[in-house]
């Protein structure tokens, strides 16, 4: 066999890097595009729907906002309520319904939705005695026998977790405690007892400044609003910018007026 020619060789193996090189190129850019690019957004559907559900329900309380102030009446009161209790404003939702309940002392609808609200807060005895009056002016209601059921059976609970509480404070005396116990007893309208287990509570620290507040939430309760004043300012004292407490120092202010 003759020998093979060097140049030839060499030209051959040039072709074929050439060759090579025009094949890879194009696999390379492909690869690197799709590398590069972008891929599209997902909504996220869930949370715009939330967002427009809260948006539309803020935009319904402002609407019935400026409705009652443009025309009070029976009516536009209950749907105020009804849309500060949509938001979770359970409280205002109590003071709304309150004023339609003014316009018509025998409105059902205002009896029931007061016992819904109270049953939200957890104010059971309130939650009971709007709920029967409720079912006393629409006794076969099934929503009014639901609600009155729900204040009664929270009721029940809260008594069993208040002897509860005092059998633990009993082995277990402390500030938290007692401001635990004296939340309970507030929430049971039992007034007198909530203040003397945050006075206990004041006995660990003197300058808790919730026992301070709730003293004074309970003296309103009970109108002594001379002696709720004198602990909203002693809770002052200790925390300047508390919001809850000014609120109630005014409304005692207020009511002393």
């Amino acid at each position: 066999m003759p020998p093979r020619n060097p140049s030839k060789i060499k030209n051959s193996r040039f072709v074929n890097v050439l060759i090579a090189i025009f094949i890879l190129l194009p696999l390379s850019y492909l690869v690197i595009s799709a590398r590069l690019k972008t891929p599209p957004k997902i909504k996220n559907t869930e949370t715009q729907n939330l967002i427009s559900v809260s948006d539309s329900a803020s935009l319904k309380l402002q609407a019935a906002i400026k409705l009652c102030k443009s025309s009070p009446n029976e009516n536009n009161y209950l749907s105020l309520g009804l849309q500060y209790y949509n938001n979770s404003r359970f409280t205002e939702c109590v003071e709304a319904t309150k004023k339609a309940i003014e316009y018509n002392p025998e409105s059902f609808l205002g009896y029931n939705n007061l016992c819904s609200a109270y049953n939200q807060l957890e104010l059971w005895d309130l939650a009971i005695a709007t709920g029967r009056k409720a079912h006393l002016l629409k006794p076969g209601n099934e929503l009014a026998k639901n609600n009155l059921e729900i204040s009664l059976k929270g009721k029940a609970s809260l008594e069993k977790e208040i002897t509860e509480t005092e059998q633990h404070l009993v082995n277990a005396p402390g500030e938290e405690n007692c401001i635990f116990l004296g939340n309970l007893y507030y929430k049971a309208s039992r007034f007198e007892k909530a203040i003397a287990s945050y006075q206990q509570a004041l006995t660990f620290n003197n300058k808790n400044a919730v026992a301070y507040n709730n003293i004074c939430s309970a003296y309103n309760e009970l109108k002594l609003y001379q002696k709720a004043i004198e602990n909203c300012e002693k809770a002052l004292k200790v925390d300047t910018a508390n919001a809850q407490t000014k609120n109630n120092l005014a409304l005692a202010k207020q009511k002393i007026k």
